[in-house]
């Protein structure tokens, strides 16, 4: 963790999506406002005194609205993304190492669900499943394994046929002693690099589903709906439009920037090649180009 943390990349990555993990988790302690109040008398106030970002069409805090919201976008993102690597991984470890049946079957159900787009395929479960923050999960944990299966049963293919493995197949062990002891500890960190980017890939389909409705049901605040509300004031109150876009822009950055720089950090060769690389002297006190 410490070498990670002194990747540039990483680290402001990391910073960001903690920052905004503790908002969504202690955001309601600190919104200046009850996010659910309504108070018709004060609708669309301008951003000042206890309304940083102003107020909706109903009078509702904007600003607290947006800080209670992040626990409904990012929670959820969170929980989808683990379940998803949990049980892609599982498929892709199962069908990469045993082959033959396992892997006929996984193909096909991969292949199947691949040939249409993720966020449409996802848009039609959740449409069947009707609206609700719980249905959008089920449908996005529906959609997005896949894509995990598709490459832990790629990697898993590359490395079963290395020395280790086949030594340890030699000695006896039992298949899924190879499986978590052998072949695991090898295709994690590149698992790990992709679940930080298809994270953000998840934070644009919850933000995404609940603009046009299929998320969580009002009045709860997420940032989707948010914008979805904001978008017919845009020429009066843009405050409220562009505070949503930001914090949907910051999620996404914070964990594509922690990928990056997992990516670099966990990988067998340095960063510092091509251009970039460290030049040292050689035994005259030349560089070496």
């Amino acid at each position: 963790m410490k070498k990670a943390l002194r990747h540039p990349l990483f680290a402001a990555g990391f910073t960001i999506s903690l920052l905004l993990c503790a908002i969504a988790l202690f955001g309601r302690t600190f919104a200046p406002n009850d996010p659910l109040f309504v108070d018709l008398h004060n609708t669309l106030a301008p951003p000042g005194g206890a309304f940083p970002l102003g107020t909706d069409n109903l009078g509702r805090c904007v600003f607290s609205r947006l800080l209670c919201g992040a626990r409904a976008t990012l929670g959820s993102a969170l929980m989808v993304e683990l379940f998803t690597l949990t049980f892609g991984l599982f498929v892709g470890l199962i069908a990469g190492y045993f082959g033959k049946a396992a892997d006929g079957v996984v193909l096909i159900v991969i292949d199947t669900l691949l040939a249409f787009p993720s966020i449409i395929l996802a848009l039609v479960i959740a449409g069947m499943l009707g609206a609700g923050l719980l249905n959008l999960m089920l449908a996005l944990c529906a959609v997005y394994w896949v894509e995990h299966a598709r490459m832990a049963r790629s990697l898993t293919r590359s490395v079963r046929g290395q020395t280790f493995v086949l030594a340890a197949q030699a000695s006896g062990s039992g298949s899924f002693s190879i499986i978590l002891g052998k072949i695991l500890p090898h295709i994690l960190p590149p698992m790990i690099v992709y679940s930080a980017l298809n994270a953000s890939s998840l934070i644009i389909g919850i933000s995404s589903l609940s603009f046009i409705g299929l998320g969580v049901r009002p009045p709860a605040p997420e940032w989707g709906a948010s914008l979805n509300e904001a978008r017919a004031y845009m020429d009066t109150n843009p405050q409220m439009l562009i505070a949503a876009i930001v914090c949907v822009l910051l999620a996404v950055a914070g964990f594509q920037l922690m990928a990056e720089g997992l990516r670099d950090v966990l990988s067998v060769r340095r960063p510092h090649v091509g251009i970039f690389r460290k030049r040292r002297r050689n035994a005259h006190g030349q560089l070496d180009l």
